[in-house]
């Protein structure tokens, strides 16, 4: 690899597998600004790289340092509070206001498969405790996009970050014909603010039963209470906290045959179905696979981890891999 010694935020990064797999990646928030699988667009992408400097939908975004919702924006860590801004509702989304999203990450190596950022989070950074020390390396083999996530920090803080494309292999305007598998048999009910409840549910018998392959349209077209609490899907599917590298999901258009498989060490999925997005895309034109920790999980006790100490690593690995 060689080192980049200056940065543009909005510079296109183009990586390769030098097969079937190409993906554009953006210093500025750590975007993936589209994935390509057969010259096939994967994602909601829009052509101007100046969209991203806004990116009202976190299109792409690298997602931290907390992914998800925290109650109130309230936790607590070794006895001491923190009040984060409230960015979502009564309750703290996805970092704050100027999250990971929304800063320059610096290109530390790059070759034409592979790219590493880097960034630096200072103290206080969001209402966040620690000066926090990130590296993510991005690579495209064999059909697979690769994130690979490390973390140090100098004082005990919070760290959950996950990437935030929202996927629709054919390039419809609807998610609806698309199929979905998810390897688990337990989600998280959330409340009216998105927040999860006390216990998780089975999804045997219900719409949230994605252990074989079933229509997006069809399950959203259900009538139950969590669809109307979410608009739509936005729940975390949880898998085991352990190390292990998971087959979580996958995404299958019927139209191009092509499938996405998520794999990660994380513990939980957020399937979201862009119930929110607008121009220049449509409200369930994508969802995201969200790999990450579960949310509000610093104030669950039975909650995986998400707090990481001085003496730990964080380290995290997601995987999109395309085949048809």
């Amino acid at each position: 690899m060689t080192s980049i010694a200056s940065n543009q935020p909005l510079q296109v990064i183009q990586l390769s597998d030098g097969k079937n797999l190409a993906a554009e990646i953006l210093p500025f928030g750590a975007i993936i600004k589209s994935i390509k699988f057969k010259k096939q667009e994967m994602t909601l992408s829009v052509d101007d790289p100046q969209y991203y400097l806004e990116n009202p939908f976190y299109l792409g975004a690298t997602v931290g340092r907390y992914a998800n919702r925290i109650a109130k924006g309230r936790f607590n860590l070794s006895g001491t509070q923190y009040q984060l801004e409230a960015n979502n509702g009564p309750n703290s989304l996805h970092g704050g206001v100027k999250g990971f999203n929304k800063v320059l990450w610096q290109v530390t190596k790059q070759t034409e498969s592979e790219v590493e950022l880097y960034y630096c989070s200072p103290d206080g950074e969001q209402g966040f405790p620690g000066e926090l020390q990130v590296w993510q390396t991005i690579s495209a083999k064999n059909g697979e996009l690769t994130l690979h996530f490390k973390a140090i920090t100098n004082k005990e803080t919070l760290v959950n970050f996950t990437n935030h494309c929202y996927f629709n292999l054919d390039s419809s305007e609807s998610i609806n014909e698309h199929l979905v598998q998810i390897n688990t048999s337990h989600y998280l009910p959330i409340d009216t603010t998105s927040i999860p409840l006390n216990e998780a549910a089975l999804v045997f018998g219900t719409c949230f039963d994605f252990t074989k392959p079933a229509q997006v349209g069809e399950a959203l077209s259900a009538v139950h209470p969590q669809l109307e609490a979410g608009n739509g899907f936005d729940h975390c599917y949880i898998f085991n906290d352990d190390s292990s590298l998971k087959t979580m999901a996958t995404l299958t258009s019927p139209h191009t045959n092509v499938s996405l498989t998520l794999k990660s060490t994380q513990p939980g999925m957020q399937l979201y179905t862009a119930n929110f997005v607008g121009s220049p895309f449509k409200a369930r034109q994508a969802l995201c696979f969200e790999a990450q920790n579960w949310p509000d999980a610093p104030n669950r006790e039975n909650f995986p981890k998400a707090n990481l100490l001085p003496a730990e690593k964080y380290e995290q690995v997601i995987i999109y891999a395309f085949s048809e």
